[in-house]
């Protein structure tokens, strides 16, 4: 500080006096309505660590958020040098808390409101709804019965598709290849199509429709043998089938949309599916123990539920993941010990994470688990277990 002589002492305690009360303006200047709340996203999100799983109850558990005070003021804001100046915005008094690189310098006459309006906002990626992938039934290859269809028409690209119009209260299809065990999916019969995949690849293929006569006693409708040459083995699991059931304008695709916009890469969009389900679909223990042997999922009433058995968590990842063009097949079978259960097995070119603890390692089918995953408190314990494909036994793939 320079101070003209007078031809006397300075008075001292004046001089402390002006030193204090400049400084008290300086500090006073930050607005503790402008602190630096933390109003990003929950950092525990890109951790991976945020519990949203489900405990033994069936209830999802609270985020372990982290947040600031909003009382805190920005380090940006720094304390005053020994000469009473701030490092940063020396003599301004303005908050800094939201200065922009190149802002205005700090006499100009802008004020900190108009300064943080002008502030450029990233706009929110642009949601694509892709153009789905449908199956069809044209009818060229068909053996016909009295009480229903058989479709056989696109036998190359790994599926059939079955109505049954009679007036049984259960149908059933058998679907056998030469040297593999049979597999027999319920029909609809309210007279809707629906679509089977032909999950053992190429070969010589016999498909049975039957209709309930009484008991556990089924009639024949109909019945083909026919073979399949598929060129691409991926095809049937890359449109809806009967467990799979989804069209253009389905809830499940236009999530699957926005959940993957702004993201690259089949690894980017299955991290960002795998993630959500896992965080937003909870275990419905109610149904679990009332569930009969013939339900049908439905990844639309999943994503309203926002809750579900296991058939309905590889239901809607598959549906979403479809949609997006990525292989991705429902698998039922065994889970070690001896557990009944559902699960996804995703087709990729590449390795990477879809969760900081879950590596998808192999370049082609790998087991994604959205039901243990959600439900579990340790994350890296399951994810060990979900990696090792001796803990799962597959039965059939839809």
């Amino acid at each position: 500080m320079n101070i003209r002589r007078s031809g006397r002492a300075p008075d001292i305690i004046k001089i402390i006096a002006a030193s204090l009360a400049a400084l008290s303006v300086l500090l006073t200047g930050c607005d503790n309505s402008m602190g630096s709340s933390d109003t990003g996203p929950d950092p525990s999100y890109f951790s991976g660590n945020s519990d949203n799983s489900s405990d033994n109850s069936g209830e999802s558990s609270d985020h372990s958020s982290v947040s600031s005070d909003n009382t805190h003021h920005s380090d940006n804001s720094s304390d005053p040098d020994s000469n009473g100046n701030s490092s940063d915005q020396e003599n301004s008094g303005q908050e800094s808390s939201y200065s922009e690189p190149n802002s205005d310098p700090p006499n100009s006459d802008v004020s900190s409101t108009s300064s943080s309006s002008s502030m450029s906002t990233k706009p929110p990626p642009e949601v694509v709804i892709p153009k789905v992938k449908m199956p069809t039934s044209p009818g060229t290859k068909t053996a016909v019965g009295t009480n229903g269809v058989i479709d056989y028409s696109n036998a190359n690209e790994g599926y059939i598709s079955a109505k049954y119009t009679g007036n049984k209260s259960r149908s059933r299809l058998i679907i056998q290849k030469s040297g593999e065990t049979a597999y027999n999916p319920e029909v609809n019969v309210n007279g809707r199509v629906e679509y089977y995949p032909l999950m053992y690849g190429n070969g010589t293929y016999t498909v049975q429709l039957r209709e309930l006569v009484e008991g556990t006693s089924y009639a024949m409708v109909t019945s083909v043998t026919f073979e399949v040459n598929m060129t691409n083995p991926r095809a049937p699991y890359t449109v809806p089938t009967q467990y799979t059931n989804y069209n253009q304008n389905s809830n499940c695709v236009k999530k699957g949309a926005e959940v993957c916009a702004g993201k690259t890469g089949n690894i980017e969009k299955i991290a960002a599916i795998f993630q959500w389900v896992t965080e937003n679909i909870t275990y419905d223990y109610d149904l679990a123990a009332t569930v009969k042997s013939s339900y049908i999922p439905d990844p639309d009433v999943t994503l309203s539920r926002k809750k579900g058995i296991c058939f309905d968590y590889a239901s809607l990842m598959a549906s979403m993941l479809r949609s997006q063009g990525i292989p991705t097949r429902l698998v039922i079978g065994y889970a070690s010990p001896d557990i009944y259960h559902a699960w996804n097995e995703i087709y990729t070119e590449q390795t990477g994470w879809i969760t900081p603890e879950l590596l998808l390692k192999n370049n082609g089918y790998n087991i994604a688990d959205a039901t243990f995953y959600s439900t579990s408190k340790d994350k890296k314990q399951i994810s060990n277990y979900i990696s090792n494909p001796s803990n799962y036994t597959a039965i059939y793939y839809y």
